[in-house]
């Protein structure tokens, strides 16, 4: 798996995928470990049946997304579009979503990499289901479905859910492969949306937040540098800067894959799509 673990109230919680001998790296089944924290002992696991017949061979090896665990609860999101509840301390498995049979999702070639948010009395889910499900709110207690968001128009990317603090209000900011939203994230109401095509669907690296600026950086597009209102919900491009290409003589900005850049003050650090560290002007974007 690809997924990092996540520790809470003595225990650890790791995901793996456990092929079927016959087909190898088609079909298995994912699952989620409890661990003691201080022995390594397993405490209880889980696994559900899961299919990579349409993942990109090579990346057909286990859940990419953190689970999530939020005080008696941990929430496990699989790479073939399973969401699990489960209690924390016995595994027993509270509510379940499918998101492929529920929600008519496409799994994109690299599977489902979004980890549940837990949000007040809800976990926000990047679902993908078309046509208007790109993300969902769940009720984290019992599963039901409480509102939805954003129509589906291309893959549904890889991003990350995040909440930040900006113009007054908690934006819960969704980056898909078509724009970057802005959400109310107790209702689902779209407070702004910036237009960005992303080349792939690669919505990977986690938007950045420093004072008012939110930066964004992809493999092909280079970076975008959105300014937030300081009094309302509502952003606007301070600059973009994409170059000719990814690679390194043809990049003018910075062209990141999976690692998260740090904004610090008015300046940018970032590793670029091929290993190069960089430094940009977080106020022009220029290196």
């Amino acid at each position: 798996g690809f997924a990092g673990p996540v520790v809470a109230d003595g225990r650890v919680f790791v995901t793996d995928f456990a092929f079927l001998p016959e087909t190898k790296v088609m079909d298995g089944a994912e699952r989620i470990l409890a661990l003691d924290e201080g022995t390594g002992d397993v405490l209880w696991t889980h696994d559900w049946p899961a299919a990579y017949r349409n993942l990109q061979l090579s990346y057909a090896t286990g859940p990419r997304a953190t689970p999530t665990v939020d005080g008696d609860r941990v929430y496990v999101a699989g790479a073939g579009g399973m969401l699990l509840c489960l209690e924390a301390a016995t595994g027993r498995v509270v509510w379940s979503h499918d998101a492929v049979a529920e929600y008519d999702t496409t799994i994109p070639v690299w599977g489902v990499a979004s980890a549940p948010l837990v949000e007040g009395d809800l976990v926000v889910y990047i679902v993908g289901g078309e046509p208007d499900a790109l993300v969902v709110a769940f009720n984290k207690q019992t599963g039901a479905e409480v509102w939805r968001a954003i129509d589906v128009v291309m893959e549904m990317g890889y991003g990350q859910p995040i909440i930040y603090e900006a113009g007054g209000v908690r934006q819960l900011i969704i980056w898909h492969p078509s724009a970057v939203s802005s959400l109310n994230p107790a209702t689902g109401e779209v407070y702004w949306d910036e237009a960005w095509d992303v080349q792939g669907s690669m919505t990977v690296t986690t938007p950045v937040k420093s004072d008012n600026y939110l930066f964004f950086t992809q493999f092909y597009g280079g970076s975008l540098m959105l300014r937030l209102d300081t009094d309302r919900p509502a952003a606007e491009r301070l600059w973009q800067v994409a170059g000719s290409s990814e690679m390194p003589d043809g990049t003018a900005a910075l062209h990141s894959l999976i690692t998260t850049p740090i904004v610090e003050g008015d300046y940018i650090y970032g590793v670029g799509s091929y290993g190069e560290l960089r430094g940009l002007d977080a106020t022009t974007g220029d290196r």
